[in-house]
């Protein structure tokens, strides 16, 4: 889509769009707020990093265009909020008289760089990356660049120090994360297509040791963005993140996609097999103080949801300039930091910030609590968090706890598209709707045990729809148990890892009686967690789907050919994640009744069925690998159609679902509900038990269609030149008379399961005490 007919001149606040006092049309940092006629105004900070005076001006501007606060958010922007529509273009071209701006700040762009909060704090070696200097120097490059402003979706990166505590690589479309090496200048390890939202997925690693010029990162940036351009999804705005793309097409196609437009550095290492392992500085001397490398300190101020008034930040300022601070920096936990700050005025400093309600001593605690704007002025939002969180804080700060017992990584988020990254916070709580026993509830759905340093893993959802007094309650208790079970100086993480995410849930379960949401199935004392084991008893299969989803979420790989169990798990899966993709893989040799049933299946019942294929057209297939190829090599024509489409589906993913049925005979009899096949991916079949006629009576309860040539005798259908009726078992009419039964889909990787693996408890049996089940 070229600029002129994405922007057509015309002014749309709704878009993102201003008109300028000289008449020209912009991409902005603008979002209409629910109140009428009034806007949120967003200035993008490369990197974060303000001068003392831009701050000063930014604190002035809250009070003539807007409500008078700041709001920081986790991309290091500031956000103004309660902005009248006739103060818009004011505050906006006020904003560039002072070196920054609103370009490109919301819309389908380039967003803010970030850089993470460690950067150039700990190293004590000389190699660290000047890692704000490349953020600023890409952003201008970026920022306003209408060549970057018509992409399918917004586009994030974020560069992060090999010292960083919170190091989000694995979330950003581009994440660099420093690499340091003992021979010769430190580099970057590329991770690319990551993402939180409604369907989180972690980046995967495409590059290392690239260097850190700024020619060649901009390069990389270019292709990356190229690729996005034309391979990203335009209808379905809700699958056109870059994530999806790298999901759709595969990690190493957009490897390959990117190496088409970068002519990549000789050093350079194509496809590394392990990216650097965040290590994190050393603990800070004094709560929320630390030492920089050129022997000056930076000080940390902790901001509950951001939010900070314009009277409060004249103020910070002014303690600032008096201890000879040389920046303000936000951070992407929403909060500030006052840098270069001379180790002689550090007492005074922190006196004065403690008097101000901003001791550094809070940083990590209650009010450094993560929140957004909410349901008071957010239009995507369910929940009002703006004002909750300072209650939770409050609530936290209270708690007759130690100190260190309350320093918790927690995010609200108002819904399910996760601007405060619920899904990498310790507690995170996310807004959610739906329906249960029939009636709506909205209310947040809690993610236990997300984290960054050690490896980004995504937090277990384990409560769904608590009110907000029962958040309050589960992070009291959750702060009593980490006190209870934690060993001397461990923290949250490393108990999580010892005892483990759902025992550590169980307990909670037991504490905590939720009356108006509910404690995830598996969860009830004395319960044991789930595991593959667990598959075998009682669970229908509904519930090891939902169990999947739970486990492996955007990591869970969904695949149908459109028979009667596909589709059911297909119906399933519309229910538990609407946005949950279904692969479809189109041979190119469909009977046309196949594709005409998906298009059925997608418009009229919901399924979110994605196709993919492998790439060629009939007579380009033919004239690489030989007219009708299933007549004289059937496994060679199903290895190149299905196969290779299926192995590139799998990279990434960390388990599978199928419709195997033992029911159908030949291999499948034997079929397990759970499996580890070769590469490692879990392969969970939850019909494994299910017979046909009830899946059938299944389809007839929800109104769903069999396959249009079931009436005609075929009861599995797959390609047309191999699939004929049948005439005795369910598959007896694929490759009929050939002696061949399977494509090769269920048996390329096919190893069985021994054993799962076990979690420690050792510990929890204290937390048991008096009837507690663990």
């Amino acid at each position: 889509m070229d600029y002129e007919t994405r922007f057509s001149g015309k002014e749309d606040y709704a878009r993102h769009l201003v008109r300028r006092s000289n008449g020209e049309v912009t991409v902005d940092g603008l979002y209409p707020e629910k109140a009428p006629g009034q806007y949120m105004v967003r200035v993008r900070i490369p990197g974060g990093r303000l001068t003392l005076d831009q701050a000063e001006r930014l604190a002035e501007f809250a009070d003539l265009y807007a409500d008078g606060e700041w709001h920081v958010d986790t991309r290091e922007n500031i956000e103004y909020h309660g902005v009248s529509h006739g103060a818009v273009v004011p505050l906006v071209e006020a904003v560039e008289t002072i070196g920054l701006t609103t370009r490109g700040s919301c819309g389908d762009t380039v967003r803010n760089i970030v850089v993470g909060s460690e950067a150039l704090v700990f190293d004590t070696t000389g190699r660290a990356l000047d890692l704000q200097s490349i953020a600023e120097k890409l952003s201008r490059r970026f920022a306003g660049n209408t060549a970057f402003e018509t992409l399918p979706r917004k586009f994030k990166i974020g560069f992060f120090s090999a010292d960083d505590f919170e190091p989000l690589h694995a979330i950003n479309d581009l994440g660099f994360l420093e690499e340091r090496h003992e021979d010769g200048p430190s580099t970057l390890a590329v991770y690319v297509g990551g993402g939180l939202g409604r369907e989180p997925r972690l980046a995967d690693l495409f590059f290392s040791r690239v260097p850190a010029d700024i020619s060649v990162l901009a390069g990389l940036i270019e292709a990356a963005l190229g690729v996005f351009h034309d391979h990203g999804e335009r209808k379905n705005r809700a699958q056109a993140r870059f994530k999806f793309v790298v999901g759709r097409l595969g990690p190493e196609r957009v490897r390959e996609l990117i190496l088409e437009r970068w002519q990549a550095p000789a050093t350079v290492n194509l496809r590394p097999e392990r990216g650097p392992l965040p290590r994190g500085g050393p603990r800070a001397l004094v709560p929320g103080v630390h030492p920089q490398t050129d022997g000056r300190f930076r000080v940390s101020l902790p901001l509950v949801a951001g939010d900070i008034g314009s009277d409060l930040a004249r103020l910070v300022i002014a303690a600032a300039r008096q201890a000879g601070a040389g920046a303000l920096l936000l951070g992407t936990r929403q909060n500030m930091a006052l840098a270069d700050v001379p180790a002689a005025a550090l007492g005074a400093l922190q006196s004065e910030l403690a008097r101000l309600g901003l001791s550094p001593e809070g940083v990590n605690g209650p009010r450094d609590l993560v929140a957004c704007p909410g349901s008071a002025q957010c239009r995507k939002a369910y929940l009002e968090t703006r004002e909750f969180s300072h209650e939770l804080a409050d609530a936290l700060e209270a708690a007759p706890l130690p100190v260190w017992a309350k320093q918790l990584r927690i995010g609200l988020s108002g819904c399910p598209n996760a601007c405060t990254q619920p899904h990498i916070q310790e507690l995170g709580f996310r807004g959610q709707v739906g329906v249960v026993e029939g009636s709506k509830r909205q209310g947040f759905d809690l993610l236990l045990g997300g984290r960054l340093l050690g490896g980004t893993r995504l937090g277990e959802q384990v409560a769904r729809f608590l009110s907000p007094d029962e958040v309050i309650e589960v992070s009291k208790a959750a702060a009593t148990l980490y006190a209870e079970l934690s060993g001397e100086g461990e923290s949250f993480r490393e108990v999580l890892d010892r005892v483990g995410v759902a025992s550590f849930a169980r307990v909670l379960r037991s504490r905590v009686k939720l009356e108006y949401g509910h404690w995830e199935a598996g969860l009830a004392s004395g319960e044991p967690a789930l595991t593959p084991q667990a598959l075998t008893g009682s669970l229908s299969p509904r519930e090891i789907l939902a169990w999947a989803l739970k486990q492996y979420g955007d990591d869970l790989l969904v695949t149908s050919a459109l028979n009667a169990g596909g589709v059911l798990l297909g119906r399933w899966l519309s229910e538990l994640a609407p946005r949950h993709p279904i692969f479809f893989i189109d041979t190119g040799k469909h009977f046309p009744q196949t594709l005409a049933y998906r298009d059925v299946l997608i418009r009229e019942h919901g399924l979110n069925i994605v196709t993919v294929s492998q790439g060629l057209d009939e007579q380009e297939f033919a004239r690489r690998h030989g007219p009708e190829l299933w007549r004289h090599d059937a496994d060679r024509c199903c290895a190149l159609r299905k196969v290779e489409v299926l192995a590139g589906l799998r990279r990434g993913k960390r388990a599978w679902i199928s419709a195997l049925r033992r029911e159908q005979g030949g291999m499948r009899a034997q079929t397990p509900l759970f499996e580890i096949e070769q590469d490692g991916l879990a392969k969970i079949s939850p019909l494994a038990n299910l017979t046909r006629e009830l899946i059938d009576a299944h389809l007839y309860a929800y109104g769903i269609p069999q396959h249009p040539l079931e009436g005609q005798g075929y009861r599995s259908v797959g390609c047309e030149p191999c699939t004929q009726p049948a005439r005795g078992g369910e598959r007896d009419g694929r490759w009929a008379g050939s002696g061949k039964t399977e494509c090769g889909l269920h048996t390329k990787w096919t190893q069985r399961v021994e054993k799962a693996p076990r979690e420690d408890t050792s510990k929890l049996a204290k937390a048991g005490e008096a009837g507690v089940g663990v």
